[in-house]
């Protein structure tokens, strides 16, 4: 693997593109995904239900270990990461609506829990919901493994598989896609959005 050659927007506390921050985050060539490709368009983002406060993310990446970067820590070794959203961040989904079953059981408790404990409206009234413009580009950061939530003193945890996570390129609004073996988007699947006024990525990884 060849030597990791970052330069300083690179590795900027604020990288000036997608580029950058890739580069920055995981030591490799960019590979960009155009918004065309999205399963959602600019409207879709009003339909967006809140399942509740994101707390934790786990997500699973061959990104540098910043503050381990040799041996199993250097880019190119899957490693499990975990990032605290202290700051409120709110967690929504997104359902196809051609395929409106999409949004199981336990993800229909959690939207009607959210609503019913004022969890949405709160996050409705800090403008702490998702919205556009849709990007340009998005940042692969890694497999999305699972979420975190709290409903009020309610704790639960949602779970993936065969989802990414991506930052748009804006460097602060996660998004987890659901992605096929071949990979390529899921069109009749949930799409995850976070919500949040502190959240942003940089070569570090996902800080607030």
């Amino acid at each position: 693997m060849s030597r990791f050659n970052p330069s300083n927007q690179d590795l900027s506390e604020n990288p000036p593109s997608a580029e950058n921050l890739l580069r920055g985050f995981h030591g490799r060539k960019v590979n960009g995904r155009r918004k065309s490709l999205l399963p959602i368009d600019l409207q879709d983002l009003s339909r967006a239900e809140c399942l509740g406060r994101s707390n934790t993310i786990y997500y699973v990446s061959d990104k540098r270990d910043p503050k381990d970067p040799k041996g199993e820590g250097a880019q190119g070794h899957m490693k499990r990461f975990y990032h605290d959203q202290r700051p409120e961040s709110y967690f929504y989904v997104i359902t196809c609506e051609a395929f409106p079953t999409s949004m199981d059981s336990f993800l229909q408790m959690l939207v009607e829990q959210a609503e019913f404990e004022g969890v949405t409206a709160k996050a409705r009234k800090k403008k702490l919901v998702p919205k556009g413009p849709l990007p340009d580009k998005l940042v692969d950061l890694g497999d999305l493994e699972k979420v975190m939530l709290s409903i009020e003193d309610s704790e639960y945890e949602v779970s993936f598989v065969g989802y990414k996570l991506y930052v748009w390129n804006d460097m602060k609004t996660l998004m987890g896609l659901p992605i096929d073996s071949d990979g390529g988007v899921v069109e009749d699947a949930n799409v995850y959005l976070w919500a949040s006024k502190h959240t942003k990525v940089n070569w570090r990884g996902i800080i607030d």
